[in-house]
């Protein structure tokens, strides 16, 4: 069974004048990448960092309900995790100190 096809009515001709108003709303949101909110600083963190917490969660779990050996391979994981934190930390840091010279 397939849809009709959409027509609009001749009354609803306000409603495209909303939608382009919100479609250029999200445009000026999403274009306006270089001033970023909190929120979005920690979705996006989140969602890069997600497989890193899995690579320490998942071996967690497993140490605790399957062999201890998993301990040392999230330890690992862990100190990777913390090692790439610190090193994209100097180098915002290091940019910055950059960017203030010229």
């Amino acid at each position: 069974m397939s849809t009709p096809e959409h027509k609009p009515n001749a009354g609803h001709s306000g409603q495209t004048t909303d939608v382009e108003a919100r479609r250029a709303a999200d445009l000026a949101i999403y274009n306006n990448a270089t001033n970023p909110t909190r929120t979005t600083r920690a979705v996006s963190w989140i969602g890069w960092h997600a497989i890193e917490f899995a690579g320490v969660a998942v071996p967690l779990g497993l140490a605790l309900t399957v062999w201890d050996g998993f301990y040392a391979v999230s330890g690992l994981a862990a100190l990777g995790w913390a090692a790439n934190e610190l090193r994209l930390r100097r180098q915002q840091i290091s940019g910055s100190d950059e960017d203030g010279e010229a």
